[in-house]
């Protein structure tokens, strides 16, 4: 078989004849079995193995055998790439806000986590302009609750009245804001590929190994196949396929961890695993989201924050001299095909740039420079990450479905999904609230500050 699959192999699938990412064996295939197997390569994927492997060194367990599937090798498609960026610790929900701060405490020390030997420093590029929220009058008390729950989870947030607002940023038209939030400390905005290319350095320094392929089917266990039959299962093998071909490599694993991202939720509807052992079904679909680059030379200057409006429209600055990026997330009606990652350029003209402008009276002017589509790995049932074990499958835990924030929150899950597989138990932060028990019992924890 192996010698099969090396032979099938496309010409871009092979180190000496096409590009892959550093790091990645010349032969990426899968080896025949492994300890865990992580399916998906962005991010989050990547921040389970790193600290699967930092763990098992402080426990002085060496040898645990990680491997992590994706199947972009470019990251054409992959969120991580796609997003804006951003990190904030501006939520309403307890969980979503301590991850940000661990986040954002793993972020400045980046160095002494991911930094490997004989390599350059790693520079994310932060830069610390933090996020700003317009309310209406209609929403200005549910804000200023939620400041107030911020600040106990122990978050920097500065409440503003439209009088301090415009002193402080006087190019904001605050007609019709009523109050605005602003974080006053680790907020902003980063190079998020160099936040998973560092993940994925380090964790291959540290003995992970990276697969190039796309798992589509399961092996489970025999006993859920024959009567009577069990309500619970394990996964035996995964089957690994290889880019452009019908082979594939069955790799034998102790342990799943499913961070597919916004194709989780069909990652869980693939060959071998039944029905009635994923019910209810893991909401987790691609909703694409558009961001749009702008150049306006008389638009707002070094102090721009990442600006949320009260319509919904977002913007912030990229880099210097005049150029921003934004976008907004379209009402549920509106949701625009997820099959490819086409922009619609009217939705820019037509539904953003009036909200901009009337904001910000400068972008009346500005002139589109590019765009780009990416994915929101969205969970339908809550806008909330699902982390843990699956309660049937027994040797699956999920890490995805974060609606937005999983680049901000992947160093706090990569490390949370870890220590229930080294520890069997969150020790960092309490993220038990996000697991599965909530899908089952229909019990949404709604956070309001998807954007």
């Amino acid at each position: 078989m192996g010698q099969t699959l090396r032979d099938q192999l496309p010409a871009s699938g092979r180190g000496e004849r096409g590009w892959l990412p550093p790091g990645t064996h010349p032969d990426p295939r899968p080896p025949d079995e492994a300890d865990v197997v992580v399916v998906g390569g962005g991010v989050v994927g990547w921040s389970v193995a790193y600290w699967l492997k930092v763990m098992e060194g402080q426990r002085q367990r060496h040898g645990m055998k990680v491997i992590v599937v994706e199947r972009d090798p470019m990251y054409s498609r992959a969120s991580t790439v796609l997003s804006a960026g951003g990190i904030r610790q501006q939520f309403s929900l307890r969980e979503n806000i301590q991850m940000s701060r661990f986040s954002a405490s793993f972020l400045r020390d980046i160095n002494e986590y991911l930094g490997v030997p004989n390599e350059p420093p790693i520079d994310i590029q932060f830069q610390p302009s933090g996020y700003l929220f317009l309310a209406s009058p209609q929403n200005a008390a549910a804000l200023e609750a939620t400041v107030q729950f911020q600040r106990d989870e122990g978050a920097q947030v500065a409440l503003l009245s439209p009088t301090q607002l415009k002193e402080k940023f006087p190019w904001i038209n605050t007609e019709d804001v009523a109050v605005a939030s602003y974080g006053l400390e680790d907020e902003g905005w980063f190079d998020p590929w160099t936040l998973l290319n560092a993940f994925r350095r380090k964790a291959i320094s540290l003995g992970v190994q990276s697969c190039l392929g796309e798992v589509r089917a399961f092996v489970i266990s025999a006993n859920y196949m024959t009567p009577p039959a069990s309500s619970s299962a394990r996964i035996k093998y995964v089957h690994v396929y290889m880019p452009d071909s019908l082979e594939y490599q069955p790799v034998a694993c102790a342990i799943v961890v499913n961070a597919a991202g916004a194709w989780a939720g069909k990652l869980l509807e693939a060959e071998g695993l039944p029905k009635g052992l994923c019910q209810p079904p893991l909401p987790i679909q691609p909703r694409k989201r558009y961001v749009f680059t702008w150049h306006c030379p008389n638009g707002p200057g070094l102090s721009c924050p990442f600006l949320i409006d009260t319509s919904g429209a977002y913007f912030r600055r990229d880099g210097f001299a005049g150029n921003y990026l934004g976008g907004m997330s379209p009402s549920e009606e509106e949701e625009p095909d997820p099959s490819d990652l086409s922009v619609d350029h009217d939705y820019f003209q037509e539904q953003i740039w009036p909200r901009l402008a009337r904001r910000v009276p400068a972008f009346e002017s500005l002139r589109v420079q590019g765009s780009w589509a990416g994915y929101y790995d969205y969970n339908t049932f809550d806008q909330n990450g699902v982390l843990g074990p699956h309660p049937r499958l027994e040797n699956l835990f999920l890490a995805a479905g974060f609606s937005g924030h999983g680049l901000q929150h992947a160093p706090a899950a990569g490390r949370a999904v870890a220590e229930l597989l080294i520890k069997g138990r969150y020790e960092t932060l309490d993220l038990r609230r996000l697991g599965w028990d909530r899908l089952v019992d229909g019990e949404p924890l709604q956070e309001h500050g998807v954007v």
